[in-house]
């Protein structure tokens, strides 16, 4: 019995101890080429890759070194809180860079931890653990994991809430559907209708429309019969609802969104005020921090983010942005450059 007890613990070690693939390393392309390539190796993240060989995976760090043996169906390279994913027998485990098995394979599902927790899954629900692997949440949740500004969505019974990193259900799980928090409020859906709510579950914007997007600085875009316009976190119109498109606010540093009211394009601010009225065929994103306007009889010009006309409208048969301080326009077979003051340069 004591020669099989030192063989196990023999074995054991080997298995954990950290040897080393031989092969090569590309820190631009972050792969390893190993010497024997009957290993095959992921991509590294954050310095890890997943590696394989003979259906048996493990993980390696840049220099080749295995930290977690190759003893498992499948890996996961990516050590959130010193643990990875692991999976053997089809269950989910935990191990860490020692390639120690931590938490063991017995879970269903699993996914990776952040803050100091784990969602993991028994049979058809979902619960959350510590890093010893303790039950901090009970598997009571059809689903759950996905986590923004510390509020996780869960699903319970059909309906959808939210709770916060201490585990409690600080949004009841009534809402037909919850997005991510964004700007301290969710979208959240009611019989069909959209509106917004808090950290509490309190109704912070009524739910009232038909589409909604995420909050972003402050303001968000909403959709009632295929027209859009801004709520403010009061959940008060400062655009109204009469725009066929509006873009995001974070494609440039002009503060600024595309809108448009049919086929005419302009901007608005998040205040909800228009900087360039809807009266351009065309209206490009800021660039150099000018944005590019067309009229109807084909004029280019460009506008600074106050809306204010920098460089004349002119009948140039092409122009582009502006890049580095100049735009390459066109007139007639002519193509040169102009400057911010509409000049033209080499």
């Amino acid at each position: 019995m004591r020669h099989l007890l030192i063989l196990f613990l023999f074995v054991s070690n080997c298995l954990l101890a950290q040897t080393k693939i031989s092969g090569t390393y590309d820190t631009k392309t972050k792969k390893f080429t190993p010497e024997d390539n009957t290993y095959y190796i992921q991509y590294f993240f954050k310095g890890y890759a997943s590696v394989s060989k003979d259906k048996a995976s493990g993980i390696i760090d840049s220099t080749g070194t295995i930290v977690v043996p190759l003893i498992y169906d499948s890996t996961v390279a990516s050590f959130t809180e010193n643990r990875a994913l692991v999976k053997k027998e089809n269950l989910y485990g935990f191990a860490n860079k020692s390639g120690k098995e931590i938490i063991p394979c017995m879970y269903d599902e699993a996914k990776g931890f952040s803050e100091g927790y784990a969602w993991v899954k028994k049979g058809e629900k979902w619960g959350r653990i510590d890093p010893s692997g303790k039950e901090n949440i009970p598997f009571i949740y059809q689903m759950a994991g996905f986590t923004s500004e510390g509020m996780t969505r869960v699903q319970k019974d059909g309906k959808f809430g939210a709770i916060n990193q201490k585990g409690q259900e600080v949004v009841p799980c009534i809402y037909d559907e919850i997005g991510f928090f964004k700007d301290g409020l969710a979208v959240a859906t009611k019989e069909q209708k959209r509106g917004y709510i808090d950290k509490t579950g309190k109704t912070i914007v009524p739910f009232i429309y038909e589409l909604a997007d995420d909050f972003k600085g402050g303001v968000a875009i909403v959709r009632n019969n295929n027209k859009c316009g801004l709520v403010d976190k009061t959940g008060k119109v400062i655009a109204p609802l009469i725009y066929d498109g509006m873009g995001s606010f974070d494609n440039d540093q002009s503060g600024l969104a595309r809108i448009h009211i049919g086929k005419k394009w302009g901007f608005i601010n998040k205040k909800g005020k228009e900087i360039v009225p809807c009266i351009y065929i065309k209206a490009n994103f800021f660039s150099d921090g000018l944005a590019l306007l067309v009229t109807e009889e084909g004029e280019a010009g460009y506008v600074d983010a106050t809306g204010k006309l920098i460089i004349p409208f002119t009948k140039y048969t092409r122009a582009e942005n502006f890049r580095n301080g100049k735009a390459e326009v066109r007139k007639g077979n002519d193509v040169f450059f102009i400057n911010k003051q509409g000049q033209p340069v080499n």
